[in-house]
């Protein structure tokens, strides 16, 4: 009953994150949400994790590195779609990475959350560049909105799927 308390709170969540990341059609993206974000993961997994440091390191580096989709996808957005189809792969890999070094699920959600916000920063950021630098049209938005749900919709789903296998592995743990 507890994964699927946290996976409808992780759907809120990216309601939530759906609504408050920027635009592609707004004037300028502040990163200032982007180190909000990260200083949350980190006060809560410092919370969560005490006296074990190095898991704390670990994890935090990993939300940090689910980041790098918002430098790949501004770096090649001028590449078009073309860049969307590599950001689920590298969505896949973070996702495996965060399941391996997650030793609760509290860090579980921590991470999933810093990718899937990461995930639709990256799809917006996209489309914020190619709507400010080569097509000013409406038309940009709502497909830079499309490829933000559909990241999202694959982030939920890995997220699902790895906080299910998460609670199994536990619970078969303890009734060892």
């Amino acid at each position: 009953m507890k994964q699927w308390k946290l996976i409808s709170l992780f759907l809120i969540e990216a309601i939530i994150m759906l609504y408050a990341v920027p635009k592609a059609n707004e004037d300028e993206i502040s990163m200032q949400d982007l180190s909000l974000a990260l200083l949350i993961s980190l006060a809560i997994l410092i919370r969560e994790n005490r006296g074990e440091r190095k898991s704390i390191a670990k994890l935090l580096l990993v939300c940090v590195a689910t980041y790098l989709q918002i430098v790949y996808s501004s770096a090649f957005y001028e590449w078009g779609g073309g860049i969307c189809l590599i950001l689920p792969i590298l969505q896949i890999i973070f996702g495996y990475t965060i399941f391996k070094l997650s030793h609760n699920v509290v860090s579980l959600f921590v991470g999933c959350s810093n990718l899937l916000f990461s995930t639709i920063w990256a799809n917006q950021m996209r489309g914020f560049l190619w709507f400010n630098n080569i097509s000013n049209d409406l038309e940009t938005v709502g497909v830079a909105s499309l490829h933000a749900i559909i990241g999202a919709l694959i982030v939920l789903a890995i997220s699902s799927i790895m906080i299910m296998m998460f609670e199994l592995l536990t619970s078969n743990e303890t009734d060892r």
